[in-house]
C-alpha cells in the first residue's frame, strides 16, 4: 500500500502580545520548549546622555487563564564594558473580557516592580513607578490582531525620571505572527533632559522549503518548515551634549541607532504522497501544500481540473490554517445536525459545523448548507475575506472593482474582491476579469489557499518589519 500522508500537524507557537516587553528592547522571542522561557534580550541605555547597547537575557513567564493573566519578567543586562548593569523584575496582571462581538479587551496594571541601575559604580534605585496598559484583540479565524497603548513612569534616587509611553501593533496565527511597537522615552536629570524614539519590530516567519527525496523510499519528499524570527530595533534620539567636565552644553546630539536579531528556525517536517497525476501541472506546489496540511482527501481520485463543492472548500480552508479542531470537538456529542443536508454522519459534518460555527461559510438557507453545491469564485473571495477579518475594515462599501468586467460582481463581493486583489492573495485573469460566477476547481482552489499562506506567514511579516525604519 502506498505511503498516503505521514502528517505531523505541531502547534507552532505564536508571538502573542507580551514577549517584547514594554521597556522599549526587542528579544530574539520565546523558545518553542515551553520549558524554557529565558531568551536573549537587547535595550539600549540612555543614562549617561549616550546610547549604550545592553544585551543578556529576558525570562518571560505569560500564562493566560479565561479572564486573567499574568505576566513576570526578570532582566538581567549589561553593556559589553559592564559598566552599565540592570537588574530588572516585572510582575504584570492583565483583566480579559470578551465582547458580543467576540473582539476581546485587556487591561493590565503593575502588581510589582524592582530594577537596580548600576552606572559607573553608582547605584540607582527606583523609588516610584506607575504603569497602565489596555489592549484590544480582533479575533479572525485565520489570524488575529491586537492593538494597544502603555505609560510606565519609573522614579530613582538622585533625581532620575524615566517616561516610557508606547504604542503596539501585532497579529498571531499558526503561519506568522509579529509585532510593531512605537515607544517614545524621555529621560530626565536635575541638570538635563533627553527624548528617544523607538520603533520595534518583531516577526515569527514560517518558511516552508519542499525537499524532494531521490532515496529508495515511499516518501516523495518532505516540506520542511522553518520557523523563522526576525526583528528590528530603530532608535533615533535627540540627548544633550557635555564639556568635559560634565556641563551641559546648549547644543544637543542627535543621532540614530539600530539592532537587528535573527534566531535560529525550528525545523519540522510534513511529508506529501505520490501525486504523479500534478506532475508539472501548473498548480502543483500549491496543491502539494494543500494536501501536506490534509486540506485534500484521498490522492488516488484526486483531479485538479474537477470543480470544489462547498463542503471540500471548508475542509481545505479550516484544516490548511490548522483551525478545525479550535471550532469543532469530534468528542463532543452531537444530538441534532445544524442543517437538514448534513446528517451528523455526513463524512464533512465537522468541517460544516466548523466553517458555519467561525461565520465563514453559511447555508444556502436557514435550514439547508448544500455541500455538494459547487464554490464559485465570488464566495470564495468574500470567505478568504472573513478568514482574515478584512470584511470588518469596511467603513464605505466600495461600488466598483477595478475589473474589467466588475459590473457581472456581485455587489456583495465587490469590497473582498478588491481586498484579495490588492494583497495578491487571489487575483483575476491576464485580461483582468474576475469572472466570479465561475466554480472554482480544485486545482484553482489550492493556489488561492496557498496565496493565503504566503500572505500570513510572509506578506504581513514584511509589512510590519518595514514599519520599524520610518520615523515620523
Amino acid at each position: 500500500m502506498a505511503l498516503f500522508l505521514l502528517f505531523l500537524i505541531f502547534q507552532v507557537t505564536y508571538a502573542e502580545e507580551g514577549y517584547l516587553g514594554y521597556e522599549g528592547g526587542i528579544s530574539s522571542y520565546k523558545e518553542a520548549d515551553p520549558k524554557k522561557t529565558k531568551i536573549d534580550y537587547y535595550e539600549y541605555s540612555f543614562i549617561t546622555g549616550q546610547p549604550v547597547l545592553l544585551s543578556g537575557t529576558l525570562d518571560a513567564k505569560i500564562k493566560t487563564a479565561a479572564n486573567a493573566e499574568t505576566i513576570s519578567y526578570t532582566y538581567d543586562l549589561k553593556d559589553s564594558s559592564g559598566r552599565i548593569v540592570v537588574k530588572r523584575t516585572v510582575s504584570i496582571k492583565g483583566s480579559l473580557t470578551k465582547l458580543p462581538n467576540g473582539s476581546i479587551t485587556k487591561e493590565y496594571t503593575l502588581s510589582g516592580y524592582k530594577e537596580t541601575l548600576t552606572v559607573n559604580g553608582t547605584v540607582y534605585n527606583l523609588q516610584n513607578y506607575s504603569f497602565s496598559k489596555a489592549t484590544a484583540v480582533d479575533t479572525n479565524p485565520a489570524v488575529n490582531f491586537y492593538q494597544g497603548e502603555w505609560n510606565l513612569v519609573k522614579v530613582y534616587d538622585g533625581g532620575l525620571k524615566v517616561t516610557i509611553e508606547g504604542e503596539n501593533y501585532g497579529y498571531d496565527g499558526f503561519w506568522g505572527s509579529g509585532e510593531f511597537q512605537k515607544v517614545k522615552q524621555t529621560v530626565e536629570t536635575p541638570s538635563w533632559f533627553g527624548v528617544v524614539n523607538q520603533n520595534i519590530a518583531l516577526v515569527q516567519k514560517t518558511l516552508v522549503e519542499f525537499k524532494e527525496n531521490t532515496t529508495p523510499s515511499s516518501i516523495t519528499g518532505a516540506y520542511v518548515l522553518k520557523s523563522k524570527v526576525e526583528g528590528n530595533l530603530d532608535i533615533t534620539y535627540d540627548m544633550p551634549l557635555f564639556t568635559r567636565n560634565g556641563e551641559v552644553l546648549t547644543r544637543r546630539n542627535n543621532g540614530r541607532v539600530q539592532k537587528n536579531v535573527e534566531k535560529s528556525p525550528i525545523i519540522k517536517m510534513a511529508v506529501i504522497p505520490s501525486l504523479p497525476r500534478i506532475k508539472g501541472y501548473e498548480y502543483e506546489e500549491a496543491i502539494n501544500t494543500c494536501f501536506a496540511f490534509n486540506g485534500f482527501d484521498s490522492k488516488d481520485d484526486f483531479v485538479p481540473t474537477e470543480y470544489i463543492t462547498r463542503a471540500q472548500f471548508s475542509k481545505l480552508l479550516l484544516d490548511t490554517l490548522n483551525i478545525y479542531s479550535n471550532y469543532y470537538n469530534p468528542r463532543s456529542v452531537q444530538k441534532k445536525s445544524i442543517y437538514k443536508d448534513v446528517p451528523l454522519n455526513h463524512r464533512y459534518y465537522g468541517y460544516i459545523y466548523a466553517a458555519t460555527k467561525t461565520g465563514l461559510m453559511r447555508g444556502k438557507s436557514a435550514d439547508y448548507f448544500k455541500p455538494e453545491d459547487y464554490i464559485t469564485r465570488a464566495e470564495a473571495a468574500v470567505i478568504i475575506a472573513k478568514a482574515l477579518g478584512f470584511d470588518k475594515k469596511i467603513t464605505s462599501p466600495i461600488t466598483q472593482t477595478d475589473y474589467l468586467d466588475d459590473s457581472s460582481i456581485p455587489i456583495w463581493a465587490k469590497d473582498a474582491v478588491q481586498i484579495l486583489k490588492d494583497t495578491r492573495i487571489m487575483v483575476g485573469s491576464s485580461e483582468n476579469n474576475f469572472m466570479p460566477g465561475q466554480k472554482l476547481t480544485k486545482g484553482t482552489a489550492a493556489n488561492i489557499v496557498f496565496n493565503l499562506i504566503n500572505y500570513l506567514r510572509d506578506g504581513l511579516a514584511q509589512q510590519y518589519l518595514n514599519m520599524s525604519g520610518f520615523h515620523e
